[in-house]
């Protein structure tokens, strides 16, 4: 430390004081502590700020820049509103609590303020200070009813070094007496982590107070520069010192003199000086100042750290490059980059924060409807365009182009448009000209072939015919046919050949059936009718131009040979055999034969092929050996994987059932009278099947739910729910829409329960203080107990009358085995008191904290309860050797297995038996395995004998 003495000491009071960290320690933005310059670049040697500056600046929210960017995040990130969601473990289906108290609460947080509002000041909040605090204003009951926002600076956060927050101060008037308010009462929200106090967040605009300093800096020369005079400062000199220039007097009139006519609102006004005076500018211009691009980078540095785009928030740093497209695409990057990420972190918060806490449903979470955001909308403009592409273009149906666009579908939008001038070919370029409804092809498929079959005549003059035993003619010319649509009847039609023929053509398949000349002599074979008896084969004529086309497909032909001809499929023409081998589905050609002389045609190019073509092809299985599952005529196994309908999640089906059977004994109970098998015989069917159980019973009940299913499906009402549930099946609402109905029953039975537990409670009360059964003061800690538990919301409840009993039992122990009461008892009292404590204990947890007791008054879905279920089977209490049994195999949370066996030994000691596996097949037979179990006589059940 420098040595002064009393002189240099008392100087130095009179000095002024240096700039150094003295000066910074003061400033209300330092931290205090030795690393700011890492984090507030004013802090540093370079960039220091004095202390009044930064008191005047604040936290820079005064700023227009920085105002017009916190606006922007404000107003978006308030559109979406918050929802409560609960998440399908199994499906992942996404459940909105639409009725839930903390969505109604955030609607509207206190009676001054709308969500919209409350966003604003979080986004204000986090972006000026780092923090924003919420607190939670309780009625009596303890319940939050309001969320107060409070100012941000007048908080402060207090922790120890065990934890890090444990309690906050607010000082209502910014200094003196402060409220302590404890952690549990207030929801903090962090901007980050603040990396020198963790229990605060990082401002982002305290980064840039250097840079808004700057800006405020430039508008207030600007604003001084047009206030005062209008022009920069200037010298007014005389251009002659002959007379030795003006004195003090005239100078001073002469500057108010340039002032007045200069000055404020007289800028640009004339002035005439009484001599020759030269006027010289001593400062920068706007120009040479070139404050525009001053301001711009203040701009730049805000938006950056505040995570707006500047062309969003409507500064000139971005105005330049500003489009209509570009700002499209920033919106979207704005929202995906800054807005998604803030709603994470806020909703993250309130949910562990508020609802978790406070709400106590720890399978909800707080989440904001992103979907809702209209910069993440797809642009619908667009998306039209491009289903009407699809739609015009011919290859998507009107249906699924409405589907796309969220429009109502049924069975007649399910059609294609294509323009009249597009052609539908098959695979082989043939064009398909308009086909018919599928009843149409079914019947022109009829008559093709009746017509084959038939013996076909005809009776009108044949011109130009060319006779089969002629010769084939030759050509080489394109084998593709154009053919120009006419008329039609209903199975056939007639076309008009490019080479002037009138063919006769199948609705069907497009394919000529007959050519002819004239247009009157192919509707007279449209007319004719086929002849049902079909006793030999005559020779048809056939046109030239027929002929012509029909070799024109350059089949190929096999030589003459001798093999016999079946009558059947013996043709005068190649055209006719040819269809008919396209029918056989063999190889497409002919072959020839030679019968009585003339030469015939067969189908297929070998006969070879022909004959393998109408071999007898290997029996289909019979109808009757088929499963017709899960419709009539398939042959899938019968199994719930290969069902129709969608499997109901079984766990959720077993809680309802157990847990909740006011609402499972609403449906599914066979009517009035009720039907031989009802929805709880297949609950019961299907807990076999869960097990692996695949027996003919269990199987005959697949089938049955395939039918069920079938006819209520559509049964969406709490009724049909839950027999659809008891069936396994899932209706058209989905599961998530399944479990909203049981759901909205279940607040109803809650309430119910509530209600019906507390009318009991009274009554038994009443009960007690009439017969004076127990004291005054352990009646009224009994029924404190019984609502402290149930306040808690737990799984198991609690009642006076259970709790009476334990109590009396405690008393009744206390009394009559004196050697069991702990030292420390000092009255019958406190032992039954202790002994409730205990009880209510385990009827919360699941375990006792010593010795189970009173396990029968704990409810019977209890896991602890000694109650046996009505559906508990009995266990065998001895066996025999060679006896069949069967035992279960635990598989939580599923359903327990069920496997069967043969006792091969018993130790008599032990009370343990060793059985024989059998392996339980899929049509309810058994295989012998070569596995051995070993397994305690008390959890085997004796079953009929396994053959």
């Amino acid at each position: 430390m420098e040595e002064k003495s009393r002189f240099q000491k008392a100087l130095d009071v009179f000095r002024p004081s240096q700039r150094g960290n003295e000066e910074k320690l003061q400033s209300n933005y330092n931290q205090m502590f030795g690393n700011d310059a890492s984090i507030f670049g004013y802090n540093t040697s370079s960039g220091f700020v004095e202390s009044n500056k930064l008191k005047e600046i604040g936290d820079g929210s005064g700023n227009s820049a920085v105002i017009a960017c916190l606006n922007v995040l404000s107003t978006s990130f308030s559109e979406p509103p918050l929802q409560i969601v609960k998440r399908d473990q199994i499906f992942g289906d996404r459940e909105i609590q639409y009725n839930h108290p903390l969505a109604e609460l955030y609607h509207r947080p206190n009676p001054f303020m709308s969500q919209n509002l409350l966003s604003h000041y979080i986004i204000m909040a986090l972006n000026t200070l780092g923090d924003a605090y919420l607190y939670k204003n309780r009625n009596k009951q303890g319940q939050v009813v309001e969320l107060v926002p409070l100012m941000p600076h007048m908080v402060e956060v207090r922790g120890t070094e065990q934890k890090l927050i444990t309690h906050y101060e607010y000082y209502a008037y910014g200094k003196g007496d402060f409220v302590k308010i404890p952690f549990e009462d207030m929801v903090h929200i962090r901007q980050g982590i603040d990396p020198n106090d963790h229990r605060r967040g990082h401002a982002p605009l305290k980064t840039v107070l250097r840079e808004i300093l700057g800006d405020e800096a430039a508008g207030q020369f600007t604003f001084s520069l047009l206030d005062n005079m209008a022009v920069p400062g200037v010298v007014l000199t005389p251009r002659s010192d002959g007379y030795g220039g003006p004195t003090r007097e005239e100078a001073e009139s002469i500057s108010a003199m340039y002032k007045e006519k200069f000055g404020g609102a007289n800028r640009g006004a004339p002035m005439v000086l009484s001599g020759s005076m030269n006027v010289e500018v001593v400062s920068f211009s706007p120009e040479q100042m070139r404050l525009a691009s001053l301001r711009r980078i203040p701009e730049e540095r805000v938006s950056a750290v505040l995570g707006v785009p500047a062309i969003l928030a409507g500064l000139g740093a971005g105005l330049d490059s500003a489009t209509f497209n570009n700002t499209k695409e920033l919106k979207e990057f704005f929202t995906e980059q800054k807005l998604i990420p803030m709603w994470k972190t806020v909703a993250a918060e309130l949910t562990h924060q508020l609802l978790i806490p406070d709400f106590g449903d720890k399978g909800l979470i707080c989440d904001y409807d992103v979907q809702s955001v209209r910069a993440l909308q797809p642009d619908v403009d667009n998306l039209y365009k491009r289903v009407n592409m699809g739609v015009s273009g011919g290859w998507i149906t009107i249906g699924e182009a409405r589907k796309v666009v969220g429009l109502e579908v049924d069975q007649n939008h399910d059609v294609y448009l294509r323009p009249l001038n597009m052609i539908q070919v098959d695979d082989e370029g043939q064009a398909i000209l308009n086909d018919p409804p599928q009843q149409n092809r079914d019947a022109s498929r009829r008559e093709q072939e009746q017509l084959q079959a038939a013996d076909t005549s005809i009776s009108t003059e044949q011109k130009d015919t060319l006779g089969t035993e002629e010769g084939i003619p030759e050509s080489t010319r394109n084998p593709k046919v154009v053919m120009n649509d006419e008329p039609r009847s209903e199975e056939k039609y007639i076309a008009k050949m490019p080479n002037g023929a009138f063919c006769v053509l199948s609705h069907e398949t497009n394919k000529v059936i007959k050519c002819f000349d004239t247009r009157k002599e192919a509707e007279n074979f449209l007319k004719r009718k086929p002849k049902k008896n079909y006793d030999n084969i005559e020779e048809l004529g056939v046109s030239l131009e027929e002929a012509e086309v029909l070799m024109e497909s350059q089949f190929e032909i096999e030589p003459e040979n001798s093999k016999a001809a079946n009558p059947k499929d013996v043709f005068d023409n190649p055209g006719e055999a040819m269809n008919r081998s396209k029918e056989l589905s063999c190889a497409v050609g002919v072959h020839t034969h030679e019968v009585n002389g003339k030469k015939v045609f067969m189908p297929c190019k070998t006969h070879d092929a022909y004959e393998e073509a109408v071999k007898p092809k290997k029996a289909e299985k019979p109808k009757k050996d088929r499963t017709n599952f899960p419709s009539p005529g398939d042959d899938k196994q019968v199994r719930i994987s290969n069902s129709k309908y969608k499997q109901f999640p079984y766990g959720y089906a077993k809680d309802l059932k157990e847990n909740w059977p006011e609402i499972w004994r609403r449906g599914g109970n066979g009517g009035n009278p009720p039907t031989s098998f009802t929805g709880n015989d297949a609950y019961s069917r299907w807990t076999k099947y869960q097990s692996g159980d695949r027996s003919e019973s269990v199987l005959n009940w697949v089938r049955r739910r395939e039918r069920f299913m079938g006819r209520h499906q559509g049964n969406t009402r709490l009724a049909g729910t839950v027999a659809n549930i008891k069936w396994g099946g899932v209706s058209n609402i989905g599961v998530s829409g399944m479990k909203r109905v049981i759901n909205e029953q279940k607040k109803i039975v809650r309430a119910r329960r509530k209600a019906a537990e507390e009318m009991a409670d009274d009554i038994y009360e009443k009960h007690l203080t009439e017969t004076k059964a127990v004291s005054a003061r352990v009646r009224k800690a009994l029924v404190n107990k019984v609502k402290e538990h149930n306040a808690k919301k737990p799984k198991y409840r609690a009642n006076l009358r259970t709790l009476t009993s334990v109590f009396n039992r405690g008393v009744g122990a206390y009394r009559t085995s004196p050697g069991s009461v702990r030292g420390n008892v000092t009255s019958a009292d406190q032992w039954g008191l202790g002994r409730v404590n205990g009880f209510i204990h385990a009827l919360r947890t699941g375990r006792f904290k010593r010795k189970p007791y009173d396990q029968d008054l704990l409810p019977s879905n209890h896991p602890l309860s000694s109650k046996k279920s009505l559906d508990v089977e009995e266990k065998a209490s001895s066996v025999r050797m060679g006896q069949s049994v069967s035992w279960s195999i635990n598989k939580d949370p599923q359903p327990p297995s069920t496997v069967h066996g043969i006792v091969v030994s018993i130790n008599s000691e032990k009370k343990e038996a060793t059985m024989q596996v059998w392996a339980i097949m899929e049509d309810g037979s058994h295989k012998k395995t070569d596995r051995k179990v070993t397994m305690p006589i008390s959890k085997l059940k004796v079953i009929k004998p396994i053959k």
